[in-house]
């Protein structure tokens, strides 16, 4: 049975989201949504769906979709995942969850009063180097986690929406666009809620409207404890970097996204290239592998590998960094 989908918001992520259910069998994206016409047409056409302006039509639209993605900008999230569970769609939510905590409650709670599945876009779940690292620490190959740490630097320049530097479409900074992935993965490794958090956070620029750098001590409720740092210029400062460090009882993990994933410890001595993947898959592969994974959950019935909570847990930690951060009170979550 074909599953029909709709791409709400064509931007970067619109387009990878497409490029990955494109790879999918038995699965046809049916319309493509975009305040930028011309980009939701250029998207379509790729992919042989429907453009649409507004995102409501595309949930009208015909065929009727069995599922959405939403890749808009942010303080649409609610109204849209909220809309679309009310339609009955299945619905696969850019991080982040919501640009409040509230409202990524309200998503969570509109998803499951609808019975459908919901499933957060922490994409970088599905790449090999965090794949094999969460495997080495579940087999206890470094023991017990005991200090973390984890760094992503990315410049936020004219490739991506200028909505991305309001804070009323946005809801934050660097730490809402960039630093939910970091912090989902640090929460992923570790396994175990956040405790305490001490934080600060930073503009680099004077023009800037939102935060641009975030510095946090985190503690979690199984003693570990991390260093977490985000940073997010508007100037150019080179490519993305990201890098998480585990350290354990017996032994580490590094991980440099992208690049290679390493072991010491327990009787492991071990590094791994992965760039291998994105040569045969394509630099994108995650993406399908994410698509892959919220379709076998719609088909089989069962919840989704990366459900509401696991959005939740992560604006909520950001609502601590926020709370106890330095710059702008008005971007604390609410």
């Amino acid at each position: 049975m074909t599953l029909n989908v709709a791409i709400l918001g064509a931007g970067q992520a619109g387009s990878r989201h497409i490029d990955g259910f494109e790879a999918i069998e038995d699965v046809r994206i049916t319309a493509v949504a975009d305040a930028d016409a011309d980009l939701a047409r250029r998207e379509a056409n790729r992919c042989g769906a429907t453009p649409f302006e507004d995102w409501r039509d595309a949930l009208d639209g015909s065929p009727t979709p069995d599922a959405v993605v939403v890749a808009l900008p942010h303080h649409l999230h609610a109204e849209t995942a909220c809309r679309a569970a009310a339609c009955g769609l299945h619905v696969l939510m850019e991080k982040p969850m919501g640009s409040t905590l509230a409202e990524g409650r309200r998503i969570e709670e509109a998803c499951r009063t609808a019975g459908v599945v919901l499933m957060i876009c922490f994409v970088h779940r599905f790449r090999d180097e965090a794949i094999q690292a969460k495997a080495w620490i579940e087999a206890g190959h470094i023991g017990v986690p005991v200090n973390c740490l984890e760094t992503i630097a990315s410049p936020r320049g004219s490739h991506l929406g200028s909505w991305i530097n309001s804070p009323d479409l946005s809801g934050g900074g660097v730490l809402l666009y960039t630093g939910v992935h970091a912090m989902d993965r640090l929460l992923w490794l570790v396994d175990s809620p956040l405790r305490e958090v001490h934080a600060s956070t930073r503009t680099l620029t004077a023009a800037s409207r939102v935060e641009e750098a975030v510095a946090a001590l985190l503690t979690f409720d199984n003693d570990a404890m991390a260093t977490f740092s985000v940073s997010g210029p508007s100037y150019p400062a080179g490519e993305t970097g990201w890098w998480s460090e585990i350290y354990g009882t017996e032994g580490v993990i590094r991980i440099r996204s992208r690049q290679s994933v390493e072991i010491k410890g327990n009787g492991l001595d071990q590094r791994i290239e992965v760039g291998d993947t994105a040569a045969r898959e394509g630099e994108h592969y995650n993406f399908k592998r994410q698509a892959e994974a919220f379709v076998q959950a719609i088909r089989n019935g069962q919840e989704a590998p990366i459900p509401g909570r696991a959005g939740l847990a992560v604006l909520e930690a950001c609502q601590r960094i926020y709370d106890r951060g330095d710059y702008g009170p008005q971007l604390a979550l609410q």
